[in-house]
């Protein structure tokens, strides 16, 4: 949970593609100043392809020593929500979400195959759009209740 290069803290959204899926998952429900030691398979990781030319090898099993540091309000806050629902509706459309996804993905400046913007934006309609209505109200998204932190 450092960055490579100066040794900082590395910041970001969790669950949305900014890291490789098994640190998404391993670090769901983490408390701040929590470690944790993970093992993550190369399906999970950087599969057959490897990363950085050799850096790290094809089919690479990766272990990390994970400390979270802290959490801040992310996606799930109400200003957060204002953001993304641009027309003010109190409800966010498939084509908001999208649109905030792909301001993500630039501000982060990670190459992502295209699949995988579309993989999310329907991972977060089978998740959040209970009423099946093909939106996001602000009770599906959240916002009234409490984040643990």
């Amino acid at each position: 949970s450092r960055t490579q290069n100066e040794g900082h803290p590395k910041w970001f959204v969790l669950g949305v593609g900014q890291v490789i899926k098994g640190l998404d998952i391993a670090m769901m429900n983490m408390c701040p100043g929590e470690k944790r030691k993970v093992v993550i398979p190369p399906s999970l990781a950087y599969g057959q392809q490897g990363y950085a030319q050799g850096k790290i090898p094809p089919n690479a099993t990766l272990i990390f020593e994970i400390e979270l540091y802290a959490v801040n309000k992310g996606p799930r806050s109400v200003e957060a929500f204002n953001q993304i629902d641009k027309d003010s509706d109190k409800k966010l459309s498939e084509l908001e979400i999208s649109q905030y996804l792909k301001e993500e993905f630039a501000r982060d400046g990670k190459k992502r195959h295209p699949s995988v913007h579309d993989e999310i934006l329907a991972d977060i309609f089978k998740k959040n759009d209970h009423d099946g209505d093909g939106f996001i109200s602000a009770k599906e998204y959240n916002v009234y209740q409490h984040d643990e932190l």
